[in-house]
């Protein structure tokens, strides 16, 4: 394709300059570059209603992501807490292998954008937890505060050791401070990356205690 535009430019522009020529020919590459990133499918968010302390769901398109769904049988490969700071929704959570090479792998708290970026999610959802907003505000409070301290992630996804948190231990672990146990029971001893119990984003999304749920699909 690429080649039948460029001899039809020749044909059409043969009598004008090379100036214009190679002007006329930048500004197409430009449109072709905005409008392949304007075909790029996204996550469409929908925010309205959102509180701090919402629960915020992804399915990934990683090898990670596809082995968690795989193992939990579950949609989702990750989750965080919904958290407004200013004017802009972020979310707070625990992930590998999204810093620049040799960055430590703290616990983040980035744009709710960034989190649902369309090389990162497939899909998504949202959830709240049935409890008053004092309870979730603590929650994502709570959050922040680890956020804050630099809380690595849990490489070896140690449910007993809240040191170090992976995504459904911190989700977890600053709502059961609170009272609220959104896994109650529900946990697994998978073939791979740990030898303890771990706890699936499914085991969350499963909870009884979560309402008001909604799915966001891909969309242009």
């Amino acid at each position: 394709m690429y080649f039948c535009i460029r001899l039809i430019f020749r044909m059409v522009f043969k009598h004008c300059s090379s100036v214009l020529y190679s002007l006329l020919w930048m500004g197409l590459f430009f449109l072709l570059l905005s409008c392949s990133h304007e075909c790029i499918e996204r996550v469409q968010v929908d925010t309205v209603g959102l509180r701090n302390g919402d629960l915020l769901f992804r399915k990934g398109s990683g090898y990670e992501s596809h082995l968690v769904t795989n193992m939990s049988g579950g949609y989702y490969s990750h989750i965080g807490l919904a958290y407004k700071e200013g004017q802009q929704w972020c979310v707070i959570h625990a992930v590998p292998g999204e810093n620049a090479e040799g960055q430590p792998e703290y616990l983040k708290c980035e744009p709710i954008d960034e989190f649902f970026r369309f090389d990162r999610a497939q899909a998504g959802a949202r959830a709240r937890v049935n409890c008053p907003d004092s309870i979730a505000n603590a929650a994502s409070s709570h959050a922040l505060q680890l956020v804050q301290r630099k809380v690595v992630f849990d490489n070896k996804y140690n449910t007993d050791d809240t040191t170090q948190l992976y995504c459904t231990e911190l989700v977890r672990l600053v709502y059961l401070s609170l009272g609220i146990d959104l896994s109650e029971d529900r946990c697994h001893r998978p073939p791979v990356l740990s030898d303890g119990p771990v706890i699936y984003p499914e085991d969350i999304w499963v909870s009884p205690l979560l309402i008001h749920k909604q799915a966001f699909s891909k969309s242009l």
